[in-house]
């Protein structure tokens, strides 16, 4: 019954000691993966899926959402960001929240974070949308039901490791993202 039980508790410890750098390993495969679908153009999972084609045009996107993507194309590679673009740039993200606000230490933390990576090199076009995108599916969820928010907390890291920032300042922005959702 001893030998039993002991054998019980050393095959326990041994799965979970081998547990850990499979799931390390998983996780890494899931960046991969997402950075590949960035490279591909394969939609984030933050969009839903097509409506069928209709003849009216859509809407124009609010304010907010402009005033963000203009921000974001503001910052010039090798030019470090101003104090006012990244201020400007934390009030913008809070502007799109339509429902609960972020706090704003959440949101300057993100835009801190974002602001250094463009500084660095600057998103391009496409880029800057899917990222405005994966910001307002975070702050609105009720505009995107079927998102996967680990999904889009995977894909903006990618998008900033797809543009050439450095896998740890990735991962960085990617947490602030969580940080502006309170996960």
């Amino acid at each position: 019954m001893k030998t039993s039980f002991a054998l019980g508790v050393f095959m326990l410890a041994v799965t979970t000691a081998f547990a850990g750098p499979e799931s390390i390993i998983k996780q890494r495969a899931k960046e991969i993966s997402n950075e590949n679908n960035v490279r591909q153009g394969v939609a984030p999972p933050s969009q839903p899926q097509p409506p069928p084609q209709t003849q009216t045009a859509p809407p124009p996107p609010p304010p907010s959402i402009t005033a963000l993507q203009a921000d974001l194309a503001g910052f010039k590679a090798g030019t470090p960001a101003t104090a006012e673009q990244k201020q400007k740039l934390a009030n913008d993200i809070i502007a799109v929240a339509q429902g609960n606000k972020p706090s704003a230490a959440a949101a300057t933390r993100l835009a801190d974070s974002i602001a250094a990576a463009c500084a660095e090199k600057p998103l391009p076009a496409a880029s800057r949308a899917r990222l405005v995108q994966e910001i307002d599916a975070v702050l609105n969820p009720t505009k995107y039901p079927k998102a996967n928010m680990d999904g889009i907390f995977g894909d903006v890291q990618a998008i900033f490791q797809e543009n050439g920032l450095d896998r740890k300042k990735a991962v960085e922005i990617s947490d602030a993202m969580k940080g502006l959702a309170g996960k």
